[in-house]
C-alpha cells in the first residue's frame, strides 16, 4: 500500500463519515434481515392457524348422530375422526337428491391437534351445487366421534412450512452478503484515504468503487 515504506508518524484519522459505501447500508442489511424473519414468523403462524382451524370441533358429534354443512362448488369440505381411530367409519349425505356431495377419501394422511384431541382427516366431501348437507357418520362399534371441517391441502401446508423456513434463510443470507461487501469495500476506501492523507493521491488513482 505504501510504495517506500511506512508513512512516517501515526496513521492518520479517517473520519467514519468519509467513508464509502455509507454506514446507512449495514442498517438495510438488518432491515433485509428482519424482514425475512418476520415473513417467517407469519407464515407459520397462518399455516399453524389455518391447519388448526380445519377442524370445527365446536361441532363434533357421536357416531350415529348427524351434523349440517354447507358446501360450495368450490369448496372441499372434510369430515374428521378423533384419534384414536380405533373401527372402520362409515358417512352418508343427505340432501337436494340431484346434487348430492360425492363422499372419498383422501389421498394423504393429515392430523390435526386441537387441544387435548387429535383429529385424523377421515372423508372429503365434494358437491357441483351450493346447498346444505345433513351427513351422519357412525362405525360398527360406535365409539367414535367426528367433527366436519375443512380438507386443508397437504401441499399448500408444505408450501406454507417451506416459506416459514426459505424466506428467513434467504433474508439473513442476504443481508450477511450485504453487510460483507459493504465492509470489505469501506476497508478499501478507508485505506484509500489513508493514502491519499500521506502521499495526496491514493493507489489506482481514483477512490475504489
Amino acid at each position: 500500500m505504501y510504495p517506500y515504506g511506512p508513512p512516517p508518524g501515526p496513521p492518520p484519522r479517517i473520519d467514519a463519515r468519509q467513508l464509502r459505501p455509507r454506514r446507512r447500508w449495514f442498517v438495510v442489511a438488518g432491515v433485509i434481515a428482519a424482514v425475512g424473519v418476520a415473513i417467517g414468523i407469519a407464515s407459520f403462524v397462518i399455516t399453524l392457524t389455518s391447519a388448526v382451524e380445519s377442524v370445527d370441533d365446536g361441532r363434533a358429534f357421536a357416531s350415529g348422530r348427524s351434523v349440517t354443512v354447507r358446501i360450495a362448488p368450490d369448496d372441499d369440505a372434510a369430515i374428521y375422526v378423533r384419534s384414536p381411530f380405533v373401527a372402520r367409519a362409515h358417512c352418508k349425505v343427505t340432501g337436494p337428491p340431484d346434487s348430492l356431495p360425492r363422499v372419498t377419501t383422501p389421498g394423504g394422511t393429515f392430523n390435526v391437534t386441537k387441544g387435548d384431541a387429535r383429529w385424523e382427516r377421515a372423508f372429503v366431501l365434494k358437491t357441483d351445487t351450493d346447498a346444505d348437507y345433513r351427513v351422519m357418520c357412525d362405525d360398527p362399534r360406535g365409539v367414535l366421534t367426528f367433527a366436519p371441517g375443512d380438507s386443508t391441502d397437504v401441499s399448500s401446508f408444505v408450501g406454507g412450512i417451506a416459506v416459514t423456513v426459505l424466506v428467513p434463510l434467504g433474508g439473513i443470507l442476504a443481508a450477511a452478503a450485504l453487510a460483507i461487501i459493504v465492509g470489505v469495500r469501506r476497508g478499501r476506501h478507508r485505506r484509500w484515504l489513508e493514502a491519499q492523507a500521506y502521499y495526496g493521491y491514493g493507489p489506482g488513482g481514483g477512490p475504489p468503487r
